[in-house]
């Protein structure tokens, strides 16, 4: 079921780094419900580099992910979900941030996914360890809203709105 690649929004709106520039890495994984039940799958090619200064909420730079890389552990789901996001002609998606809200907690920026650009808030926590940034986020994502067909199976569609989960780190280079 294409539902699998919904994790990828998720894994594109945690791009966070500290007060310097960042290599960010992590996954992105999805849950999904359908009429028989829920399924979920993970996409472990979270990247990108950021610049952040938690002081002036400055955050910039760019993280994506390859959207023919979910495993959801059925093989014929996740080829449903590279159908759903057409990763020939649209491969990957990816979060340009613009900011971050310290007071909601909130990362800004413009999500573009199935050749449609969103301006999103994705909620976000981080925590320094040891020099190396640590960060994670959980939000709704409607498939309906980048153009993306729902995927069924045997007349049963899975529902429009799938939780994105992201986790991951920045490293400086």
């Amino acid at each position: 079921m294409r539902a699998s690649a919904m994790g990828i929004f998720g894994l594109v709106l945690l791009g966070v780094a500290w007060a310097a520039g960042y290599v960010v890495s992590g996954e992105v994984a999805y849950q999904a419900r359908a009429p028989l039940g829920a399924f979920g799958g993970v996409n472990p090619t979270l990247k990108g580099r950021v610049e952040f200064d938690p002081a002036s909420g400055r955050l910039q730079g760019r993280v994506c992910v390859d959207l023919a890389a979910w495993d959801s552990k059925e093989p014929l789901r996740d080829r449903h979900t590279r159908e759903m996001f057409e990763v020939d002609r649209f491969p990957e998606a990816c979060l340009t941030l613009k900011g971050y809200e310290a007071a909601k907690g909130l990362v800004l920026g413009e999500l573009d996914l199935h050749g449609v650009r969103r301006e999103v808030a994705v909620p976000v926590r981080y925590r320094l360890e040891g020099g190396r940034l640590v960060f994670s986020a959980e939000f709704p994502l409607s498939l309906a809203d980048f153009q993306l067909k729902a995927p069924s199976f045997m007349g049963m569609r899975v529902q429009d709105r799938v939780v994105v989960k992201v986790q991951g780190q920045g490293v400086a280079p």
